[in-house]
């Protein structure tokens, strides 16, 4: 049964099961309505509001657009199954059989370049994804050359025209700032988030990681510098003294890949790069051989003092070196501020969605009766 078991979130899992109208093998995501907590409501509204997201993407061709096929839905008791075309594997695993090292800059570009095109089509039907990193892009074949690619997972996509600030998004280390601040926020997030896996790409390790919002929002302030939330709720950089970039590897496009990179995990939501400015940077138009690798060095100047953000004190420690992966990251660990410049960050309440009134009406499934996951152990 585990060889059936593509993928596992805190809400579903996925299973590889066969089509028995067509004969074809899909991925079913299964949302179970039961866990210790009893919250039936949350889980099942996520399902029902993912449903709703995939009815709006009709629209687009998953194909040019690089989404995931939506096949069909159905409930099995108190289960809610989702049917998808098949892929090979997510962006992360794919990753991780290249031993984490940094990939090729024309398979980085050709990467960046299908997610933005993905991103782009949901900003026309005004979607947020909401939960963009490698492990919801998904490669179509990892043996077709060139790689295709399609973003998956629509479970926290929401309406960019009625955001619920109440509803958790994204995962910590790919979450915007203003997310994590509680400030209003719109389709920029995901830009910030295709920053930070691009940087992933090329470095083979997230670039903010922590235990909490509090971790997280230090590592930001300590390469990007102090944000101002006083001012009509506007960010900005600190000055250039405090960190200097130094780039090296101009000749293969390196300079571009983190200048883009720079664009993308810009502070400020409303000066962020957009997916159709992405689509149209130079780093795209240059041409790379095929096996130039993404050495790309970064150098972050240590000793460098920056207000403290958290209310307690807090761990946030990078290890100095140099990996395989031709990336060079030298980074200190924050140090305290004075009293008078601490800033005191509050992460937003986070309040359990209720199933609204209209919830999607249950179908009887005679598709997939002989599929795998019927008996994948979930209680009924």
């Amino acid at each position: 049964m585990d060889n059936l078991i593509l993928g596992l979130g805190s809400f579903s899992l996925v299973f590889k099961c066969c089509n028995v109208k067509t004969g074809k093998m899909e991925a079913m995501k299964v949302y179970n309505s039961y866990n210790s907590y009893n919250r039936y409501n949350s889980i099942i509204y996520q399902g029902i509001q993912e449903i709703e997201m995939l009815r709006r993407l009709h629209c687009l061709d998953p194909d040019t657009c690089n989404i995931v096929k939506w096949t069909d839905f159905f409930y099995d008791k108190e289960k809610l199954c989702i049917c998808f075309e098949l892929l090979d594997q997510t962006l992360r695993d794919y990753m991780v059989d290249r031993e984490c090292r940094s990939l090729p800059i024309p398979e980085v570009r050709s990467i960046i370049h299908q997610v933005t095109t993905a991103l782009s089509h949901l900003n026309s039907i005004g979607i947020v994804h909401a939960d963009l990193k490698p492990d919801n892009v998904m490669v179509v074949d990892r043996h077709q050359q060139p790689l295709k690619v399609k973003l998956i997972n629509f479970g926290q996509a929401q309406l960019v025209s009625a955001i619920n600030p109440d509803v958790p998004i994204q995962t910590l280390s790919y979450r915007a700032p203003e997310v994590m601040l509680g400030i209003p926020f719109n389709e920029a997030i995901d830009v910030w988030s295709l920053g930070l896996t691009a940087t992933e790409l090329v470095t083979g390790c997230p670039l903010y990681m922590g235990n909490d919002e509090y971790d997280v929002l230090r590592a930001i302030i300590q390469t990007q510098g102090q944000p101002d939330i006083n001012s009509q709720q506007r960010w900005k950089f600190k000055t250039p003294e405090e960190f200097e970039l130094d780039v090296r590897g101009h000749q293969s496009g390196q300079h571009l890949l983190v200048d883009l990179i720079k664009r993308m995990l810009h502070l400020n939501p409303d000066e962020r790069i957009k997916p159709a400015e992405v689509l149209q940077h130079p780093f795209f138009s240059l041409s790379v051989p095929p096996s130039s690798p993404a050495h790309v060095y970064i150098e972050v100047e240590p000793e460098i003092e920056t207000p403290e953000v958290s209310q307690q004190p807090i761990s946030f420690q990078r290890e100095q070196g140099e990996d395989d992966c031709g990336v060079e990251i030298t980074t200190a660990s924050m140090t305290g501020g004075s009293e008078e410049n601490t800033r005191n960050v509050h992460a937003p309440q986070v309040q359990s969605a209720q199933a609204p009134s209209n919830a999607v009406q249950r179908q009887p499934c005679g598709t997939h009766d002989k599929c795998h996951c019927r008996n994948s152990g979930f209680s009924s």
